[in-house]
């Protein structure tokens, strides 16, 4: 039966305050409980296996996350260039065995530079550097390209002339170590 203290004499209010309030059981009690609570299975201990495997868990699924999150952000802050069709323009390298190109390094931030400074210049930009190998697909099926010229990248660009495009074409410093560029404009129908 429960007591309610509201229903409590002033006499047994008295006693009930007088009670101690903050007393900690005996230790003898609280292993005593324990044991008896571990041996009918209602205590269960946690391994250090289980431990590690949790925490590693955690972990990993940390650095899914995060990884998840770097990956989003690549494709959504991406720089993607749109290119109005009735100004577009495509330049397409050529090089042959005249071709003497400088160290990769420096290439690199050459063309980096170029295309930098023609999209500060107003002038949209975008393009990608092409492998060597090639296949050229036609009726008979296909077959290997072989010939001492080859298509090895290209821009595709918006500019108001093609005046505009070529100037463009002739900064690049695909010229510079002996290449070609071919300015095509975009047929618009």
């Amino acid at each position: 039966m429960a007591m309610r203290e509201d229903k409590l004499s002033k006499k047994e209010k008295k006693r009930f305050d007088q009670l101690p309030r903050e007393k900690e059981p005996p230790k003898k009690m609280e292993k005593f409980l324990l044991h008896r609570l571990d041996e009918e299975g209602l205590l269960t201990r946690k391994s250090k296996k289980q431990v590690y495997v949790k925490w590693a868990i955690s972990v990993a699924a940390s650095l899914l996350l995060f990884v998840s999150g770097i990956f989003y952000e690549r494709l959504n802050s991406s720089d993607i260039v749109l290119i109005e069709p009735s100004k577009g323009y495509m330049l397409l390298l050529h090089e042959d065995n005249s071709f003497v190109p400088a160290e990769p390094k420096e290439m690199f931030y050459e063309y980096k530079n170029w295309m930098e400074s023609t999209f500060e210049r107003g002038v949209k930009i975008t393009g990608q550097e092409l492998k060597d190998e090639a296949v050229l697909v036609n009726q008979d099926g296909q077959s290997e390209v072989k010939n001492h010229e080859r298509t090895t990248g290209y821009f595709i660009l918006e500019a108001k002339t093609l005046g505009e495009a070529i100037k463009v074409a002739q900064e690049n410093p695909h010229i510079k170590y002996g290449g070609t560029i071919e300015v095509k404009q975009y047929m618009v129908r």
